[in-house]
């Protein structure tokens, strides 16, 4: 048995090793710079516009899934650490950090050819407090004056910031006692025609957030009454985790839903404002709306390089990698 299961790991290995070779020769006959192996096709724009800003001159072949060891197309994070031991400057992997960066996973750095978000996941860069008031200026084409999301963001974060220690104290001593899954459920914002999200920069939802926050964390208090918080705070903060930068950190996906509906609202608000604040006829009110640019669109182009710790690391890799124009 055990020979048979070394004979699986050597297969595993040579099928690996060829592929990313293969990778690197495609990428060489393609006259690209190197092949980057993501972990789907929704992360190749993020990727490709990230490299291209640092290195403008190159072009880089992206593969977006490939073959398993059995023979069938698969994608996500798992199969591009499958091709950890083969990576190098003409072939390398980028990859959401998920947890791997606050948890310090051994080896998931440039050094080894890997390249991460330092944020959860890509969608967090695009949610970046600085530019979404930009986002909602090019969506409606007005000038937006009825939300301030870096106050939001603020808030939302200081409201999680206990919680989501509480969640990665318990990431390492016990993950099924509060698991992702969990946490992500307080991602999220409730809105209604009654107390819409954007009355008072979402003060109402932010209120019930924090009262489901409390709970929790004074559930936590007492259950684990000998946790040393304070020391995990200090280690998170030597890692650029802090009260008012949650939202950096916690699940992509949920976090990118609550700031597209945020937008949405935001978007709405501006164009009823626009049309209460002067005698405009339909045909402009119509022509007000036929000029809104696409939300998402507009929302996946939100990147401010150089702006927060995340973004500045990942210039630092890919500097490192490939070095500066």
């Amino acid at each position: 048995m055990f020979g048979c299961g070394n004979r699986d790991s050597i297969n595993r290995n040579v099928h690996f090793s060829r592929a990313a070779r293969r990778f690197a020769q495609d990428a060489k006959m393609l006259r690209c710079r190197a092949a980057v192996h993501v972990e789907n096709k929704d992360d190749v724009m993020f990727w490709r516009n990230v490299l291209k800003h640092f290195r403008p001159g190159d072009k880089f072949h992206f593969i977006s899934g490939s073959r398993n060891e059995y023979g069938h197309e698969t994608s996500g994070v798992t199969q591009c650490l499958k091709y950890f031991n083969f990576l190098n400057p003409e072939f390398f992997i980028c990859i959401d950090s998920d947890y791997r960066y606050l948890l310090c996973e051994q080896k998931m750095d440039v050094r080894h050819f890997v390249i991460q978000t330092y944020t959860y996941s890509f969608e967090n860069h695009h949610c970046f407090a600085g530019g979404l008031h930009d986002v909602c200026c090019r969506v409606t084409h007005l000038n937006n004056t009825v939300f301030d999301f870096s106050v939001f963001l603020k808030r939302f974060s200081n409201i999680l910031y206990e919680l989501f220690i509480w969640h990665l104290y318990f990431q390492n001593a016990d993950p099924v006692r509060f698991s992702q899954s969990e946490f992500a459920s307080y991602i999220g914002l409730t809105n209604s025609r009654a107390y819409p999200l954007v009355c008072d920069n979402a003060a109402r939802a932010l209120d019930e957030l924090r009262h489901r926050v409390e709970w929790k964390v004074e559930y936590f208090g007492r259950r684990y009454p000998h946790a040393n918080l304070e020391v995990v705070k200090q280690k998170y903060l030597k890692l650029g985790l802090n009260p008012d930068n949650v939202y950096l950190f916690v699940r992509g996906h949920n976090l990118y839903d609550m700031i597209f509906l945020v937008c949405k609202e935001v978007c709405k608000a501006i164009l009823r404002n626009e049309k209460r604040s002067r005698k405009i006829t339909r045909e402009m009110v119509s022509e007000l709306y036929r000029s809104r640019n696409n939300l998402d669109v507009q929302l996946r182009q939100n990147i401010k390089y150089g702006a927060y710790l995340p973004i500045q690391k990942m210039e630092e890799d890919i500097y490192c990698l490939l070095g500066r124009n």
